[in-house]
């Protein structure tokens, strides 16, 4: 069941962060089949999640304006992405025009993410000094 459950997550974000995405992309991409794939769809529609297939070639896409929040990044995920900082400057002619502001959307993201993961630890050590 947690291997399910790790799978749909990752279609939620697969969907999210590329509309249009086909089933066999997302078969591949979760190391299945597009069969499993198929109904891990009718999971998701059956808890109300609003994926939509776009018809015959044209994939999954969501339903208005849905999103996942936070990222939930891992920490190899986070630290991949802040090596990338100093080799920006060079990488800036063969980007495009708004890779940049993506990128620091998503270093916010982490940052928030990061800042409050570290408030609810601080928290729990609190909790057990006064215990």
């Amino acid at each position: 069941m947690t291997d399910r459950l790790i799978r749909l997550m990752k279609i939620i974000t697969l969907v999210q962060a590329r509309p249009g995405i086909l089933a066999r992309e997302l078969a591949e991409r979760c190391g299945t089949s597009e069969r499993t794939i198929y109904r891990d769809m009718d999971a998701l529609s059956a808890m109300h999640i609003p994926i939509t297939h776009q018809g015959r070639g044209r994939g999954y896409t969501f339903i208005g304006h849905f999103a996942m929040y936070p990222l939930g990044l891992t920490e190899e995920e986070v630290q991949a992405l802040y090596k990338l900082l100093p080799m920006l400057e060079e990488l800036k002619p063969i980007l495009p025009p708004c890779f940049e502001s993506a990128y620091e959307k998503v270093l916010a993201a982490v940052y928030k993410q990061s800042a409050e993961k570290a408030e609810i630890q601080s928290g729990d050590r609190e909790d057990h000094m006064e215990s």
